[in-house]
């Protein structure tokens, strides 16, 4: 039996990396899965107003030897305020532009995001388990 200790996501990311093809392969795969489910999934929960916070998400998948990535990333200027709220804002000539409220807690989208990367942790461990691996964290 083979053992790693992994302390944190680079250990887990030198790992996968490390893995037969086709291994590799499936790996990629739950990478891809997880970027694509997280960016429907953002999507789809982002309210309808003008649209921009919908149209801004993007999902990108890249991948070379050394292994794949998925990034999810909005392109929505106000992406981050509406996340987090804001204070009163102002213009620099004064102007009032009111302020943005925090959502309330289950329609926070980052937590969301969050919870599809651990989901997909859980399947790259398994997934290294499966090879035979004992995995410790």
């Amino acid at each position: 039996m083979v053992t790693i200790k992994l302390d944190g996501l680079d250990d887990l990311r030198t790992a996968l990396r490390n893995l037969p093809e086709d291994l590799a392969h499936e790996a990629a795969q739950i990478v891809q899965q997880a970027a694509e489910s997280t960016g429907s999934d953002l999507k789809e929960h982002y309210p309808v107003r003008s649209g921009n916070l919908r149209r801004g998400v993007r999902v990108t998948i890249e991948s070379n030897k050394a292994g794949v990535s998925g990034l999810v990333r909005s392109g929505a200027k106000h992406a981050s305020i509406f996340e987090r709220g804001t204070g009163q804002r102002h213009t620099n000539a004064g102007w009032n532009r009111g302020r943005m409220p925090t959502p309330p807690p289950d329609e926070r989208l980052i937590p969301r995001a969050i919870r599809y990367r651990q989901r997909m942790i859980t399947q790259l461990i398994a997934l290294v388990q499966s090879f035979g691996a004992e995995v410790t964290s």
